[in-house]
């Protein structure tokens, strides 16, 4: 029967996949350019005067799901160990789900049948916004889901071959 030394069990633990800080410093890129976005558009352009209020609250709740992804890649960043990654990727996954959401009202809501129908009633009429702005933001979205899709497949890869750390 062979002890178990405490060098044994630290050794044991300082296994890591090099590419963790990687994908975590990529996380936190795609969290912070949609936190600064989302924090933009609620407290620069005021939004919060001009949506509905289910509108808004959406708004809201996007942004407290990219803080608390922002906050668990930082974690999975510094600790580097593949047990902290899932909270990081479950919040990532739903922040651009509700962002994807909110585009797609966005979009919705320029559409001719059912003119800004997200703003409040007393600014439908002078609000307007150009088109480029609309697709542009329908692009990033789309390009996020495709990110999302993409990280998805390489974290069932990683975790396959990790599958004893979790």
């Amino acid at each position: 029967m062979q002890v178990k030394t405490r060098y044994r069990y630290w050794r044991m633990r300082r296994i890591k996949d090099p590419k963790q800080r990687l994908y975590a410093s990529l996380l936190i890129t795609a969290t912070t350019i949609l936190l600064v976005r989302t924090w933009h558009m609620s407290m620069e352009e005021q939004n919060f005067s001009m949506l509905v209020g289910w509108v808004y609250s959406l708004l809201i709740v996007e942004f407290m799901l990219t803080i608390g992804c922002l906050l668990a890649a930082l974690r999975w960043f510094v600790l580097s160990k593949w047990q902290y990654a899932s909270t990081a990727m479950k919040l990532g996954v739903w922040a651009v789900m509700t962002h994807a959401v909110r585009v797609l009202i966005l979009a919705t809501g320029r559409y001719e049948a059912w003119k800004n129908y997200d703003i409040l009633p007393e600014y439908r009429t002078t609000f307007t916004m150009d088109w480029i702005w609309v697709y542009l933001s329908i692009g990033f979205a789309f390009l996020s889901l495709t990110g999302v899709y993409i990280v998805w497949r390489l974290w069932r890869r990683v975790k396959v071959k990790y599958d004893h750390f979790f």
